[in-house]
């Protein structure tokens, strides 16, 4: 048979392997299609850096056009978007309550991870880390100005923050007029009671920025889960040790000089990793000599030398279960303080840390954090090196242990934190006169071996409510017990308190509620309110005859002394277009009970040249207003520009100005940045404080502007160098906070290395 007639007399076969062989192809197409179009599509999950939580309510759009969201995630976070014909976008991602990211998203690479870090009005977060240039958030990385900055200088570069300097070493922080008897300042979530008397040892100065992860600024009592401060808070987080999936070693060293005090730093760090196992070490030494004001003269007794070592392993004790072990210790020595009259021998810290933490899955718990620690401070003044005709030691040291569980759960919609924490601390303080002609020392107990029980309990919640509108609420609180243990300290206060049976019982606590909105398109609103009642220092309830060097006056404490009531509400305004960003925050706070040092006129003074005997007592109150700005503006990938303004204005109920109080200031800074090389202008400026109170030792500061200038360069792989010029045209200044107008550092060259193997 003919092969074509065979085949004409087969017509069912023959459309059958027409429609096998069309239907194959249509198959293959639309494989090959969907492949396309799956490669041209961008998918990826959107959590929390926080909690590692998917995040849901994100708007997902491309930059530059903010107005139009591609997609908004669900519960699951995950998003998907459709990228056409290109092979990349650039897409940001937004939510109320959260910092603004910008993603570079290839098509075809598989899910892509974005996280959000929370952003709250009421406080700031400070990266410290060994390199901030890629950071998102433009302000974060002007806070780094070289490799040589102290922790207190490093918080300073932060709006709402000014530095209360004694001397070159160990700053105290102040936040909107605040200083440290308003704030709590804890390193890694611990308490720690500084043991000097004369505040010349401030939490902060136990640190180094080698150690530290990131610092947490609160400006209110409801930015901060410390639950005894009433207006503001520090938390300093140090470096965590890391597991990974496979073994590494890796380390560096860091060096720098300054010219203006022949300053020293020297840094070596290690960071081993495995499975199962991490181990951070840091060690810092730093020294310098006494530095150089603005008009040449060598300022006396400005000097310091410091160790510091820090220690954190970590063991991953399961899946999603890990135990932490944190040690730090720091040694510092002949440190001068040309404010005071007395300087530092020795002032040593041992600090340490046991933490568990566990995460669960599928539960309403989602995770849970406990931690155990314990601090020994010894600071020891003498006066061994100046020519004062009574000499005086005068040392001082405390100790704390503390625990506390916190745990973050979710229940429905709503974000809730809760923490239960107890610590027992003491302190103790004596001074020794020797007095020329007498043929006995003089000795008395300045802090009488106070030990201080507290117990608080704190609960929050957060609830987004739609997708522009975020509401929180927290309350805290507990008991604070404390009592005299020294018989002669006890005897000293019953000199003027002979009613006093040497222990006292009160509660500190507090109420807060905050709402955040996104009113419009790129702004977002909020307002915050809280009320708190804050526990008293050692020193306003115990302390006796403790000599303030800033008016002049020997302090006594007072046992009954109320608490301070503190009532606050501040005002947000966001606005952020993508490049542009700006930020205002106005804040008001009503203190009742204000505690002030009131003279006695009765009473003779214990120190020489003292102008008096002062007592704390309380005043009806105290009203601080103020406001802060900051703006940052992306020019181009090369140029960023950033500026901060604030001012702070407290009276008391009589409208005397309040001690203290910094006046209008801020910073303007422009970066520019191509390839290896990275160049930094800076102009730090104050206005004039005339708003003083000659009751508290207070005079005029005049204004000040002072200009640097820095440089970077990532030389190798591994190593980069920083130098720079502070203070180019040797300004002589200083700022209103500065005891005693003690002028800052003149015109000062440095220069300084990172290594990384």
């Amino acid at each position: 048979m003919h092969p074509r007639q065979y085949a004409r007399g087969r017509p069912g076969i023959m459309n059958m392997n027409k429609s096998i062989l069309l239907a194959a192809s249509l198959l293959m197409l639309s494989s090959l299609v969907s492949d396309v179009c799956g490669q041209n599509r961008i998918e990826g999950l959107v959590l929390s850096k926080q909690t590692g939580e998917p995040l849901d309510m994100v708007n997902v759009f491309e930059e530059g056009k903010e107005g139009r969201a591609l997609f908004v995630t669900s519960d699951d976070g995950k998003f998907s978007i459709d990228a056409g014909k290109r092979s990349s976008v650039r897409l940001g991602f937004r939510r109320v309550g959260y910092f603004r990211e910008y993603e570079v998203c290839k098509t075809g690479e598989g899910p892509v991870t974005v996280r959000l870090s929370e952003e709250l009005n009421t406080s700031e977060e400070i990266l410290v880390t060994g390199d901030l240039r890629a950071h998102t958030d433009l302000l974060n990385t002007f806070h780094i100005t070289s490799g040589l900055n102290s922790v207190d200088e490093l918080i300073s570069r932060a709006s709402g923050v000014a530095l209360m300097r004694r001397g070159n070493f160990g700053s105290e922080p102040v936040i909107r007029g605040l200083n440290s008897d308003r704030m709590s300042v804890r390193l890694d979530g611990m308490k720690i009671q500084p043991a000097c008397t004369d505040k010349m040892d401030p939490v902060t100065s136990y640190a180094e920025t080698g150690n530290l992860e990131s610092i947490s600024l609160s400006k209110g009592a409801f930015g901060d889960d410390g639950c005894f401060n009433s207006c503001s808070g520090i938390d300093m987080k140090l470096k965590d040790a890391r597991t990974a999936d496979k073994f590494s070693a890796t380390g560096g060293i860091n060096g720098g000089f300054l010219s203006v005090s022949k300053g020293i730093r020297l840094e070596g760090k290690a960071d081993l990793k495995s499975e199962s196992f991490g181990n951070f070490t840091n060690v810092t030494y730093r020294s310098n000599q006494d530095y150089k004001d603005g008009r040449g003269d060598e300022i006396f007794y400005s000097g310091f030398n410091k160790l510091n070592i820090s220690n954190s392993s970590t063991y991953k004790t399961g899946m999603n279960s890990s135990l932490k072990a944190d040690l730090l210790y720091d040694y510092a020595w002949d440190i001068g303080y040309p404010a005071l009259t007395m300087d530092v021998k020795d002032a040593e810290a041992f600090i340490a840390g046991l933490q568990f933490n566990t995460q669960f899955n599928g539960s309403v718990a989602k995770d849970l954090e406990s931690k155990i620690y314990y601090n020994k401070i010894t600071h020891i003044m003498d006066d061994s090196q100046r020519d004062n005709r009574i000499k005086m030691d005068m040392p001082g040291w405390t100790n704390t242990a503390g625990a506390y569980v916190s745990s973050e759960l979710r229940l429905g919609s709503a974000d809730i934190e809760a923490k239960a924490e107890g610590i027992v601390s003491n302190a103790n303080a004596e001074m020794t006169m020797y007095i020329p002609g007498q043929g006995f020392p003089m000795y008395m107990v300045t802090w009488p071996d106070v030990r201080k029980k507290e117990l608080s309990l704190s609960m929050s919640a957060k609830q987004s409510i739609g997708s522009g509108l975020m509401a929180s609420v927290r309350a805290w609180g507990g008991p604070v017990n404390s009592d005299v243990r020294s018989e002669v300290g006890l005897s000293e206060l019953r000199i003027f308190y002979p009613d006093f049976e040497g222990t006292d019982s009160r509660f500190a606590g507090g109420v807060y509620a905050g709402a955040e909105a996104l009113i419009a398109e790129n702004l977002v609103t909020s307002l915050n309110l809280s009320y708190s009642v804050r526990d008293l220092t050692v020193s306003e309830q115990y302390a006796f005859y403790i000599f303030n060097r800033f008016d002049s006056y020997d302090y006594v404490g007072n046992p009954y002394l109320d608490p301070e009531r503190s009532a606050q509400l501040e005002l947000g305004i966001t606005l952020n277009t993508g490049n542009f960003a700006v930020k205002t925050s106005f804040f008001g706070y009503y203190i009742g009970d204000y505690i002030v040092g009131v003279v006695d006129s009765m009473l003779s003074p214990m120190t020489e040249n003292s102008n008096g005997v002062k007592f704390y007592e309380n005043i009806p109150g105290a009203t601080i207003l103020g406001f802060e700005q900051t703006a940052d503006f992306v020019v181009s990938e090369k140029l960023q520009i950033a500026n901060t303004v604030q001012y702070t204005y407290g009276t008391d109920n009589d409208g005397g100005y309040l001690p203290q109080m910094p006046p209008l200031m801020g910073t303007l800074s422009a970066r520019y940045k191509t390839g290896i090389f990275t160049l930094q202008g800076e102009g730090v400026w104050a206005a004039a404080q005339n708003n003083v109170n000659a009751d508290y030792g207070e005079t005029r500061t005049p204004s000040y502007a002072v200009f640097n200038l820095r440089a970077s360069a990532d030389m190798l792989t591994g190593l980069s160098v920083d130098a720079g010029v502070e203070n180019i045209f040797d300004v002589y200044y200083y700022e209103h906070l500065d005891w005693l107008k003690t002028p800052r550092p003149g015109i000062n060259v440095y220069l300084s290395f990172r290594t990384r193997f």
